[in-house]
């Protein structure tokens, strides 16, 4: 057992092999498996802890030179994110993507169906937000109305909001934050709960 903190603290040069494991009160549990991702160049978190109204989640990292897409998800899933469910997914493209040059756009995936999210955010180009190639990405969960009501997403760029979304999945199931296209590196991932 002390070899085993010791080699964790210190390091060691022998690859372990074996699962990771936690033992609370006499009960083992598994740690889940790191999920495969789907798409090129996707970076993918696990959340610590299941959502609640209060929660913040903040991301920010640098682009590639010449960027063309840069998407960020809340996903759902159990072991593994469901494509088919995501609970929002916010897209910005640059003026180097030829399909849909400099826009943003903001969606639902629910059972497999987009729903566009339309607001006030459509007004901007892409590159009105990201000004160089860096991004900072910000999430606040509230209440709508009372508890039974559901949840709202409030969505930051930097320090300005940019839109909210009445979230149609249940906060209990997100679970992992995505974010793919044209990414160097996220330099910066911090949870503010409350």
């Amino acid at each position: 057992m002390l070899k085993v903190c010791w080699d964790c603290i210190a390091g060691s040069r022998v690859e372990n092999e074996d699962v990771y494991i936690t033992q609370l009160n006499g009960n083992t549990q598994r740690a889940p498996p790191w999920p495969i991702s789907q798409l090129s160049n996707e970076k993918m978190f696990i959340l610590p802890k299941r959502l609640n109204a209060g929660d913040q989640i903040n991301v920010a990292g640098n682009m590639m030179n010449d960027p063309k897409t840069l998407t960020v998800s809340l996903m759902t899933g159990s072991m593994t994110p469901d494509y088919q469910n995501i609970a929002c997914q916010l897209e910005a493209t640059f003026p180097s993507n030829p399909y849909n040059p400099n826009q943003l756009s903001l969606k639902i995936i629910e059972n497999g169906y987009n729903e566009e999210v339309t607001g006030d955010y459509q007004s901007f180009l892409a590159t009105e937000l990201f000004t160089d190639l860096s991004f900072n990405f910000g999430f606040s969960i509230r209440v709508n109305g009372n508890y039974q009501s559901g949840h709202i997403l409030d969505i930051f760029v930097g320090e300005s909001f940019l839109e909210q979304v009445t979230l149609k999945h249940n906060i209990d199931d997100i679970r992992f934050l995505t974010l793919s296209g044209d990414i160097a590196k996220v330099h910066k991932l911090d949870f503010q709960f409350a």
